[in-house]
């Protein structure tokens, strides 16, 4: 059996998923020709060819940031919760993400990183540890590549608990597209009622600063794997088409965009992950701002569970907890060609809810991340 076909028949294990959310009482890559007329209609799941669904999210740019008041971002960024946790055992290993016919090959998917217009040469060097497990601030988000990572705000369907995560402008054919957890897109499981609502991305988002305006959501893409059945091992990607808050440049245009190898494999040498989390696994909050940091961890993956030949998440020691959900797991920093090979998805946890150890992990990105995307350049 080739090594494609045994990645590909790996199944999962144990976990949490990680988000910022905050419960309160009462009370956006669309092509252009699609960002130009939203639609004010009651929003409808659209089965696609490529495994995976997809939701307008049904609002005006001028609607979006209405929603947004200064209080509701306020609220979302420093109450932040965990959602779903998810203990050992839990998980019964059959998740359906990556699962096809045994004969069938998954899709792959690569592309290279494409800085902004004007973008300097400067890119964030390796550093000097050979990993760094407690996360280190950024010191100049706003600055390419890190430009691409910003927060994610949305809330659930009855807009009563609103949460925060993070993502990354990837590459795409419309130059409008955030990658994200699919725990960010759906509360998984559930079809069109699981969807969330109200996206806005802004990019190098830092103590209430958008140095590149926002973007607010068009069309949310997630996997059917997820979207009915919360399948952790590979589905807990998805991405949102956006559009931008004033003139007519592309988010790729205006912070880059990073590239993507979308093919299975779970070990790499020298990866970092990126987010804004808001707690972490044995440190303090006030460590973290209320999520006000982009951070970051590196070292190398692995297999999640190399005993478990059904697991074939990625892992990385790395201390960030809930809100850096949806941030991307990437190789080549340090380079000129970023790519992303996964999304910071969950984490352990105990019998009580909190966190038992500093591995932070992923869902596997081969076929299911490659539908995702392949599905977001065909929009």
């Amino acid at each position: 059996m080739s090594q494609a076909l045994e990645r590909h028949l790996k199944r999962r294990s144990t976990l949490c998923v990680l988000a910022a959310v905050v419960t309160v009482a009462g009370s956006l890559l669309a092509s252009p020709s699609a960002a130009a007329t939203p639609t004010e209609a009651t929003p409808a799941t659209e089965p696609t060819a490529y495994g995976v669904d997809t939701r307008p999210v049904g609002k005006t740019p001028a609607q979006l940031r209405a929603f947004w008041t200064p209080e509701r971002l306020e609220a979302a960024l420093r109450n932040p919760a965990d959602a779903r946790p998810v203990r050992a055992g839990d998980l019964t290993g059959q998740g359906t993400g990556n699962r096809r016919a045994a004969e069938v090959a998954p899709p792959t998917a690569s592309a290279a990183a494409v800085p902004p217009a004007g973008a300097t040469t400067a890119r964030p060097p390796l550093s000097t540890q050979a990993t760094v497990s407690v996360s280190q601030r950024v010191s100049n988000p706003a600055a390419w590549p890190t430009s691409a990572v910003g927060r994610l705000f949305y809330s659930n369907q009855a807009e009563t608990e609103w949460y925060t995560c993070s993502g990354t402008s990837i590459v795409s054919t419309g130059g409008n597209a955030v990658w994200t957890a699919g725990h960010c897109l759906h509360q998984g499981s559930g079809g069109n009622s699981g969807w969330m609502a109200n996206h806005v991305f802004i990019p190098a988002y830092g103590f209430n600063s958008n140095p590149y305006g926002w973007f607010f959501g068009v069309s949310i893409i997630a996997p059917s794997a997820w979207t009915d059945g919360a399948d952790l091992e590979g589905s807990d990607v998805g991405a949102l088409l956006v559009v931008p808050e004033t003139g007519s440049n592309s988010l790729l245009t205006t912070v880059g965009g990073w590239g993507y190898q979308f093919n299975g494999a779970t070990a790499y040498s020298n990866a970092r992950s990126y987010g804004y989390p808001v707690i972490g696994y044995n440190r303090p909050a006030s460590d973290f701002a209320d999520g006000e940091y982009m951070m970051y961890c590196e070292g190398n993956t692995s297999d999640a569970d190399n005993l478990n030949p059904f697991d074939d998440r990625l892992r990385l020691s790395c201390d960030m907890g809930g809100g850096a959900s949806g941030g991307p797991l990437v190789i080549n920093v340090g380079s000129s060609n970023i790519q992303i090979v996964g999304t910071n998805s969950h984490r352990n946890v105990d019998n009580n809810g909190n966190y038992n150890n500093n591995w932070l992990y992923s869902s596997n990105h081969g076929g299911t991340a490659a539908s995702v995307i392949n599905a977001v350049n065909n929009s």
